[in-house]
Parts: structure tokens; C-alpha cells; sequence
């Protein structure tokens, strides 16, 4: 094995398996979920839009309602136990809190960016312990959600840079 592949295998170890997409059923929100959703949406594509963002980065920022909504969803199913609900808690707090390691106050939408990596890694936690067919209930995004978590754990040291990733990762991944 050269350099070049124990430098991939060491990058891919932390990843999800990817497995081939499989027909994802509709999900309808639930109307107050939708409210939420809608607004958010709404703001984060008036940023792009107004601010010029470029259509990558876009794409990672336009993740945030889906996760923040999925995340909420697996707080109230009671499929998923008590330490399961506690991460996917903390994520959702963390798109709340008006303070966070990239402040949406301070910089608009980019500072979603954060809090997508935030809930990937949250939900790359979960799905130890919660069965994918659960989880995959809830989403209600366009791409595959493993393809999803993926995608973003793979780019997540170019999007916010290496120290916030580690901290990021020490909030979901702390020894108890």
C-alpha cells in the first residue's frame, strides 16, 4: 500500500458506508415543522441570492432546514432512545443559539455552515444506535442522507477550517 492509499484509508475511516440510493419515500412535514421550514428556506436562498454566495457553498447552506428538521423529528419519535435524543437536542439547540464558533448575527447565512457540520457528525453519532430505515423516515432532502453526511464530512475542513471542525466534533464525540 503506497502513501497515497493510507492516506485515503485514513480519511475514509471516519465515514459512513455509502450505499447505493434507494427510492426515498415523500415525507410531509407536520404544519408548525413546515411554518419553520419555510422561513428558514426562504432566508437562506434571499442570502444567496443577495450576497452572491457561491453555488457550493450554497448547496452545503441550504442543508440546515432539512437537518434542523430532521433532527427535531427524531427528538419526538419514540424509536429513538434517551442518549440518541439528547445529541440530535444539542444540535437543534445549537441552531438556535444566537451564539455559536461562526455566528449567523455576524456573517448571515454562512454561519449556517457550522451548524450543518454540526448536525451531520450529530447524526453520524446516531445512526450507531438508531436503525437507518428510522432515521431516514424523517429526511425530507433531496439527496441521499448517507450520501448527505458524507458529502459534508468530506468538505467540512475546507467549509469552516480545521480548528472549528475539531470542536465541532468534540461537542457530539466527547467521552462521557
Amino acid at each position: 500500500m503506497n502513501e497515497e492509499d493510507r492516506k485515503q484509508e485514513k480519511q475514509n475511516e471516519n465515514l459512513p458506508a455509502v450505499r447505493q440510493p434507494v427510492e426515498l419515500i415523500p415525507v410531509e412535514l407536520p404544519e408548525p415543522h413546515q411554518r419553520f421550514y419555510d422561513k428558514l428556506r426562504a432566508k437562506i436562498e434571499s442570502f444567496i441570492k443577495d450576497k452572491g454566495v457561491n453555488k457550493t457553498v450554497a448547496n452545503y447552506i441550504l442543508l440546515a432546514p432539512d437537518l434542523f428538521v430532521l433532527l427535531a423529528r427524531l427528538i419526538m419519535d419514540k424509536r429513538v432512545g434517551g442518549s440518541s435524543k439528547a445529541i440530535a437536542g444539542v444540535a437543534v439547540a445549537y441552531f438556535i443559539a444566537p451564539i455559536d464558533f461562526i455566528p449567523e448575527a455576524l456573517v448571515g447565512g454562512l454561519g449556517l455552515l457550522d451548524d450543518v457540520i454540526l448536525a451531520v457528525y450529530a447524526l453520524r453519532r446516531i445512526l450507531v444506535d438508531v436503525d437507518e430505515s428510522v432515521v431516514r423516515e424523517h429526511w425530507n432532502g433531496q439527496e441521499d442522507l448517507l450520501s448527505v453526511i458524507t458529502k459534508v464530512i468530506k468538505s467540512a475542513d475546507d467549509l469552516v477550517g480545521k480548528k472549528i471542525v475539531k470542536k465541532l466534533e468534540e461537542l457530539v464525540f466527547r467521552k462521557k
